[in-house]
């Protein structure tokens, strides 16, 4: 899908150098399914702390989970 949107220019820049990326648009498209990707694991992430979802795991495991390049806190 087409579309035109405004962006600041060094929030691209930023995002094709952390991407390697060097089409604004394959850019933009990889930021934005990241973007989807964390907000389904906080999802499930905060079911799982609800109980909501039973998952045996321990603190230690689930920490392991996540890379010190995916804290986005």
């Amino acid at each position: 899908m087409r579309i035109t949107v405004d962006i600041d220019a060094s929030d691209l820049k930023e995002v094709m150098r952390l991407t390697s990326l060097k089409k604004k648009s394959s850019a933009i498209a990889a930021a934005v399914s990241e973007y989807l990707r964390l907000r389904r694991l906080d999802r499930i992430m905060a079911m799982v702390r609800e109980g909501k979802i039973d998952y045996r795991c321990t603190n230690e495991e689930l920490e392991g989970m996540v890379g010190p390049e995916d804290d986005h806190s």
